[in-house]
């Protein structure tokens, strides 16, 4: 397997999650090496599931996808953090709420992404699509899972590139358009579609230099 890309479903607030359809868009696309999921966001469910994912297909390429409502660009996440994080507030959908744990009790302190980022990075600024290196996955599930995949991966003794993807809003989503930030549906998936393939290029042992029709 390639790669397996993982998002998230609705929480909160956002009873529409971007990165569930961004995911869904990729399944469609019907690509026999990329494995989809769509997990709930449930610090349970993501703890069961990514590890079981990443032993099952054990693939290149471990992406998660989430939303970072208030972000004005995708974001790849330069470090996961062992932090779990967020107040009953913000509970997630089974009503966990957990206050400064660790992620894994006997993991090291960080991950750093593995993701090919400088060329990611290029690719969007070449296409016309903002984004940015972000220092900061939050301590909510996105650095959970991000975390979670890289520890999985340690552990199975993998040679796979882990990586985490943030969107913004998207603009059907925005409720105070003078105060949230949004990106089109169309850039965040061409957004999704360059880190893919930077990764592939990367895996070939290649060098990525966008698509033909940008140039």
């Amino acid at each position: 397997m390639f790669a397996v890309v993982q998002g998230f479903g609705p929480f909160g607030e956002h009873t529409t999650n971007p990165s569930e359809l961004l995911v869904r868009s990729l399944a469609e696309r019907g690509e026999p090496d990329i494995r989809t999921e769509v997990l709930p966001v449930s610090l349970d469910r993501v703890a069961t599931e990514v590890p079981k994912l990443m032993e099952e297909h054990r693939p290149k390429v471990w992406l998660g996808v989430g939303l970072a409502g208030g972000r004005t660009a995708l974001a790849i996440e330069a470090v996961a953090v062992n932090l779990a994080d967020w107040p009953e507030s913000a509970a997630d959908v089974d009503g966990v709420s957990v206050a400064r744990v660790p992620v894994t009790s006997d993991g090291p302190a960080a991950y750093l992404t593995t993701l090919p980022a400088e060329t990611i990075l290029t690719a969007w600024r070449e296409a016309g699509i903002p984004g940015y290196l972000s220092q900061t996955a939050g301590n909510y599930l996105c650095n959970f899972s991000f975390y979670t995949a890289a520890e999985a991966a340690r552990q199975l003794e993998l040679s796979c590139m882990v990586g985490f993807l943030h969107v913004p809003l998207l603009p059907e989503l925005v409720t105070e358009p003078q105060k949230q930030p949004s990106m089109a549906m169309a850039l965040q998936s061409a957004g999704l579609a360059h880190v893919i393939e930077a990764c592939r290029a990367v895996n070939a042992g290649g060098i990525y230099l966008g698509s033909s029709d940008e140039k």
